[in-house]
C-alpha cells in the first residue's frame, strides 16, 4: 500500500537529521482515516529514528501507547521491540507474548519474548541464530520457572547446527530435549507437536564427492510418550558408519557399487549388538530407442556380534547371512502430441522381475526393519523389507503403468494416472515376529490418479485393493476447488485398514465485500469424534485487515481437547498485532493465500 503522512512542523538539525513535529502516519487511502499512528515527536538520524509518545488509533479510538520507541530508519538491523501477541485458550488461560529482538552483530541475532499466561505464569523463549561462511546454526531455549498448574519448572531446548569443515566434509548437530512428556501437549499450539512421541538427537560428519557419500554419527533419543512398551522403542545407535559408492565403467558401459554399514545398536530391554551390512551391486543398462532394460545383481552380506548380556531370545550370538538378489527391470517412454487439442500425452509402463532366494533369519535381532507403508512408490521396492535385519524371500513380478497429460502451452500437467501390481510366484517363509504369513496368492493393486478437470477444480484419488481377500487397504479422496477472489473448498476421505478412517473439509469464502469466512473439520470416523475444527472470521480493506478464528483440537495422548481464540489486527505498511493467525490457516487449508 501507499503510504501518505502530515506533520504540524519539520526541524531540520542538520544533514541526515531532522525532527517532526506531531507527525501522523498512515498507508490509507486520502479519504480513509481507518487506523493512524501519531506522535508527539518522531526525531530521524541517518541509521535510527526515536518517536516520543508514539499512539496507534484504529478511527479515533487509541489502542496502544509507546511512551518511546527507537526503529532503524536505514537498511541496517536494529535491537527493539516487536509486535505483541495475545491470545486465549483453555490449557494456558489468556496469553500475551512480548518479544524483543536482539542485533548483536551483523551475522548474529536472537529474540527474545516474554510470554505471560494467566493459568501457568511467565515462559521466556530465546532463539539464537548465527551464521559465517564455514557454519550456521539456530539454537532455541524456553524456560517456565514455575508452572503453575504442574509446580514445576518446564523447559525445552533444540540445537541445529552445520559446519564446513573442508571442501567436501561438513560436520552436523541435531538435538531436542523437553523436561518432561507433556510438555508439548501443554504449551505448544500445533496439532504437529503435540502428536509428537520421540525427540531424536544425532551428531553426524559427513563427505561425499561425485561417486560416493560417506555418514558417521551417534543416533539417540528421548521418549515422550510413556506408553509405548519397552520392545517397541528404538535402539540408540552409538556409533554408526555408512557409505554408499557407486561408479560406472565407460569401457564396458557398466554400473557397479557399494552399499556398506557398521553400526552399534544399544538398548536397556531389548538385544543389543552390532550389525555389519555390505551389499556389492553390478548392473548394465541397455538403451533401445525409448525402451530402457537393466538387468542387476545384488549381494547382500549381513553379520551380527550380539551382546550375551541380553541375548536370552536369540539362539546365536553372531548370527550371518549371505542372501543374492537377482532384478530385471523394464521401462519405457512414449510420447504423443495432441496437437489439434492442444496436449501432450506420456506412456511410462515398466516391469520389475526380482528373485531373491530363502535364507531362515529367525535367529536375527530386528534392530531398526520394519514393513513399509503400502503405496505406488513402493511397488517397485526389491526387498519387501526396510532396513537391514531381514531380506525377504520372494519370486515377484511388479508391473504398473503411468500416463500423464501436459498442456502444450503452460506445460502444466492436466492429467496424472498411475496403475500397478505385484504378482507373487510362491509362498514367502521371512517374517518379522508377529507378522502374518504370506501365502503365494498375496497381492494387491494400487491406482492413484489426479485431474485439474479445469482451473477451478481439481480431483485427486488413491487406492490400493487387496484382490486376494477382496477388501480396500487404503483409500484417499481429494476434492478442490480453487478460484479468484480466495474461494477455496477443500474435502478430503482418507481410510487405511485397521488404523485411520477420517473425513476433511476445509473452506475459504468470501461472503459480502470486504468480508471472508474460514473454517475446517476434521473428523475421525473410528473414534467418533473431531480432531480439530476450527472457525473464523476474516476482514480486510486496502490498508488494514482483522483476523479471529475460535478453534478447538486434540492435544493429549488421552484424547483431551483445547479451545482456544485468537485475534490478529493487520495494519499494512506497519504490521501485524496478535497471535500469527496465517500460519494455522495455511497449515489447514489447502490453498488458502495469506492476504
Amino acid at each position: 500500500p501507499q503510504a501518505r503522512g502530515t506533520a504540524e512542523e519539520i526541524r531540520i538539525n542538520s544533514e541526515n537529521n531532522f525532527t517532526l513535529i506531531k507527525p501522523v502516519y498512515t498507508t490509507c487511502a486520502s479519504n480513509d482515516d481507518s487506523w493512524s499512528l501519531e506522535a508527539e515527536a518522531i526525531q530521524i538520524k541517518a541509521d535510527e529514528g526515536i518517536a516520543k509518545n508514539l499512539v496507534l488509533k484504529i478511527g479515533n479510538a487509541p489502542i496502544l501507547f509507546l511512551p518511546y520507541l527507537s526503529f532503524p530508519a536505514s537498511e541496517q538491523r536494529k535491537s527493539g521491540l516487536l509486535v505483541p501477541n495475545f491470545g486465549s485458550s483453555s490449557k494456558k488461560g489468556t496469553e500475551i507474548e512480548i518479544p524483543y529482538y536482539w542485533n548483536i552483530a551483523p551475522n548474529i541475532d536472537m529474540i527474545s519474548s516474554m510470554n505471560w499466561m494467566s493459568k501457568r505464569g511467565i515462559q521466556f523463549n530465546n532463539t539464537l541464530r548465527f551464521l559465517t561462511p564455514k557454519q550456521y546454526g539456530e539454537i532455541e531455549f524456553n524456560i517456565l520457572p514455575n508452572d503453575d498448574i504442574s509446580k514445576s519448572t518446564r523447559n525445552y531446548l533444540a540445537i541445529n547446527q552445520e559446519l564446513k569443515l573442508l571442501s567436501n566434509w561438513r560436520l552436523r548437530m541435531n538435538g531436542e530435549y523437553a523436561s518432561d512428556s507433556e510438555y508439548f501437549e501443554d504449551l505448544t499450539r500445533s496439532v504437529n507437536s503435540t502428536s509428537r512421541t520421540h525427540l531424536f538427537r544425532t551428531v553426524r560428519v559427513q563427505g561425499f564427492s561425485e561417486n560416493w557419500f560417506i555418514d558417521i554419527g551417534m543416533d539417540n533419543f528421548q521418549i515422550l510418550d510413556q506408553s509405548i512398551l519397552s520392545e517397541d522403542r528404538p535402539h540408540k545407535i552409538l556409533p554408526y558408519l555408512d557409505f554408499d559408492g557407486q561408479w560406472v565403467s565407460q569401457e564396458f558401459n557398466l554400473s557397479y557399487g557399494l552399499d556398506a554399514n557398521l553400526a552399534h545398536f544399544e538398548s536397556n530391554v531389548n538385544v543389543s549388538g552390532t550389525r555389519f551390512h555390505l551389499m556389492p551391486n553390478l548392473s548394465k543398462t541397455f538403451n533401445l530407442s525409448g525402451l530402457q532394460i537393466k538387468p542387476e545383481i545384488q549381494l547382500d552380506l549381513t553379520s551380527y556380534n550380539l551382546d550375551s548380556s541380553n541375548n536370552d531370545a536369540m539362539k546365536a550370538d553372531s548370527p550371518n547371512r549371505t542372501v543374492p538378489i537377482y532384478s530385471l527391470d523394464i521401462q519405457a517412454l512414449l510420447k504423443k502430441n495432441w496437437e489439434h487439442k492442444g496436449y501432450i500425452q506420456t506412456l511410462e509402463p515398466r516391469i520389475l522381475g526380482v528373485y531373491i532366494p530363502f535364507r531362515n533369519q529367525d535367529d536375527f535381532p530386528i534392530f531398526d526393519s520394519l514393513v513399509p507403508d503400502r503405496n505406488v512408490h513402493e511397488l517397485f521396492r526389491k526387498n519387501r523389507y526396510l532396513g537391514q535385519d531381514r531380506v525377504g524371500d520372494t519370486s515377484k513380478l511388479s508391473y504398473g503403468i503411468v500416463s500423464r497429460i501436459y498442456d502444450q502451452k503452460s506445460s502444466s500437467e492436466v492429467f496424472n494416472f498411475t496403475f500397478g501390481k505385484t504378482q507373487h510366484f510362491k509362498d514367502r517363509k521371512v517374517r518379522l515376529p508377529n507378522e502374518l504369513p504370506h501365502d503365494h496368492h498375496s497381492s494387491a493393486y494400487l491406482a492413484s490418479m489426479q485431474w485439474s478437470m479445469n482451473p477451478k477444480w481439481r480431483l485427486q484419488l488413491g487406492h490400493i485393493w487387496d484382490s486376494d481377500h477382496d477388501l480396500s487397504n487404503k483409500t484417499q479422496i481429494g476434492l478442490r476447488y480453487k478460484s479468484e477472489g480466495s474461494r477455496v473448498i477443500n474435502f478430503s476421505y482418507r481410510y487405511r485398514k485397521d488404523n485411520l478412517k477420517q473425513l476433511d473439509t476445509s473452506f475459504s469464502w468470501p461472503i459480502k465485500d470486504k468480508w471472508n469466512i474460514v473454517g475446517r473439520y476434521n473428523y475421525s470416523i473410528e473414534d467418533r469424534k473431531s480432531l480439530e475444527h476450527f472457525f473464523g472470521l476474516e476482514y480486510e480493506t486496502c490498508c488494514w485487515g482483522i483476523r479471529a478464528i475460535s478453534r478447538k483440537h486434540l492435544i493429549y495422548r488421552n484424547g483431551e481437547t483445547d479451545s482456544s481464540f485468537s485475534i490478529q489486527f493487520i495494519f499494512k505498511g506497519l504490521g501485524e498485532v496478535g497471535m500469527p493467525i496465517e500460519n494455522l490457516l495455511e497449515e489447514g487449508i489447502l490453498g488458502y493465500d495469506v492476504p
